[in-house]
């Protein structure tokens, strides 16, 4: 697994690409759920997960917009799978997964 601080290695796949265009994402916005989001190995992936509370109070005006903010990156390979956005959820449909994918015995 890269680290989240490893943050420029990774590279967004088409369609992470087109999410974050949809919901006016940056690379710099991504870099910031990486270092300040809250880490979740689910369903073969990792998720990091940008709350109120992970948001330095410093920062809040700057970059409140970014509260709710998930970013799915790769478990092995240094890839941005997909960005959104659930401000009312948080991390509970996540937490809810298969903390196992269910295509782990298939090799792709």
């Amino acid at each position: 697994m890269f680290g989240p601080t490893d943050f420029q290695q990774y590279v967004p796949t088409n369609h992470a690409e087109q999410r974050m265009a949809q919901r006016n994402l940056s690379f710099e916005d991504i870099r910031f759920v990486l270092e300040h989001g809250e880490k979740l190995h689910r369903a073969g992936a990792v998720f990091f997960h940008l709350g109120k509370c992970n948001i330095p109070k410093t920062q809040r005006r700057q970059v409140g917009r970014l509260e709710g903010t998930i970013v799915v990156l790769s478990r092995d390979l240094p890839l941005i799978l997909t960005v959104y956005r659930n401000r009312q959820g948080g991390l509970g449909h996540v937490k809810r997964k298969s903390a196992r994918s269910r295509y782990a015995k298939y090799a792709w």
